[in-house]
């Protein structure tokens, strides 16, 4: 019996609110075994498309019909405990492993759409090997830059990617390593996030409310007054927690983030042109890392593909000249980065990576 089949059988018993939470259940538990990252549940014209993203694709899984489709976004809200009254919003919330088949908890976003609420269910397990970058398939110098950079007492560490690229799992996966004491002494290590995807033993994390003002920038200043030494700050969304960010890193302290661009040397531009000043970023950042994930040709995981702007003097004189994403690039090439294109050229050769995919994945 397919899912849709399921589906559709257990919505079909007595019209209360149980039929909605089995089936709930059923799709979080069969998305589970199916080793699934995400789950869609898209509304159209004709009802609730459920759709699958397995290893950065998505595939459909079948239709609940229109009449259900709000009583069944309605259950998702309950048990991410968002406001079931509100359909004219953006809401976050999250799901606990315990009320998800017990193996993860559950993001979950929901959005409105002129055919009604999409959410996005994305899945995290608790697989603490998942967290560690020698499994993560970089190549060691990629792999040796980012542990350099970390071991470092201060400046800043960007990575960047689109949604999905495995930037949070990379992020943990350096916070963990970070945290482990060396010689009985470790370090202070606060993060700032939205949301908190993953405890880690040894660190203190803290998850922002823009309702309350707890903004990413609000609860940075603020916590530069707690004596952190390392800093991870989720995402920089906007000027003012750029700003903040590169000055923590010129003051004793080392600053992890993400930010949304397409390649590292892009990065660097984007904060100029946020405003960062030239002369404060230029002392302040250490690297930049973009990565995106690519399926492995057996069909079994996915393939980093990245590349890593390590900065150094030279390139310090270019960024000062605030200049264009291709001369900034460029520099970068020509002082020993592997773009990303080069980065998947070496995976295709070595069989690791399908031609097509590269091409799926980098256009």
């Amino acid at each position: 019996m397919t899912l849709q089949e399921r589906l559709r059988e257990t919505l079909a018993l007595p019209d209360d609110d149980g039929p909605y939470g089995r089936a709930l259940q059923m799709l979080l538990e069969d998305a589970t075994a199916a080793g699934v990252s995400d789950v869609h549940l898209n509304p159209t014209l004709d009802g609730l498309e459920v759709l699958y993203r397995r290893d950065g694709v998505l595939q459909a899984q079948g239709l609940i019909e229109r009449a259900r489709a709000e009583r069944m976004i309605g259950k998702v809200k309950v048990l991410a405990g968002l406001l079931t009254y509100r359909r004219d919003v953006p809401q976050d919330g999250q799901i606990p492993a315990a009320d998800a088949g017990g193996r993860s908890d559950v993001r979950v976003s929901l959005f409105p759409t002129v055919h009604g609420e999409k959410a996005v269910l994305r899945f995290f397990l608790h697989d603490e090997e998942q967290f560690d970058l020698d499994r993560l398939g970089y190549s060691p110098s990629v792999a040796g830059g980012i542990r350099a950079a970390a071991r470092k007492p201060d400046g800043v560490i960007l990575l960047t990617g689109p949604s999905g690229s495995g930037k949070t799992t990379t992020i943990y996966a350096l916070l963990r390593e970070i945290a482990r004491p060396e010689g009985g002494l470790r370090r202070n290590v606060v993060t700032i996030e939205d949301p908190v995807e993953h405890a880690i033993p040894g660190i203190t994390q803290t998850q922002i409310n823009p309702a309350v003002g707890l903004t990413f920038a609000a609860a940075l200043r603020s916590l530069l007054r707690q004596d952190p030494q390392v800093i991870l700050v989720g995402e920089i969304r906007d000027r003012e927690t750029a700003h903040v960010a590169m000055e923590a890193g010129l003051t004793g302290h080392l600053v992890i983030s993400t930010i949304h661009s397409g390649t590292a040397a892009g990065v660097a531009v984007r904060l100029l042109e946020m405003g960062v000043e030239p002369h404060v970023m230029t002392a302040s950042l250490s690297c930049i890392l973009a990565q995106r994930l690519a399926r492995r040709p057996s069909g079994a995981g996915r393939q980093v593909i990245s590349e890593l702007l390590v900065m150094d003097d030279d390139l310090r004189r270019v960024l000062a000249d605030n200049p264009t994403r291709a001369r900034f690039d460029e520099a970068a090439r020509s002082r020993g980065m592997v773009s990303l294109s080069e980065d998947a050229a070496r995976l295709v050769a070595s069989k690791r990576l399908a031609p097509e995919e590269a091409t799926r994945v980098l256009g």
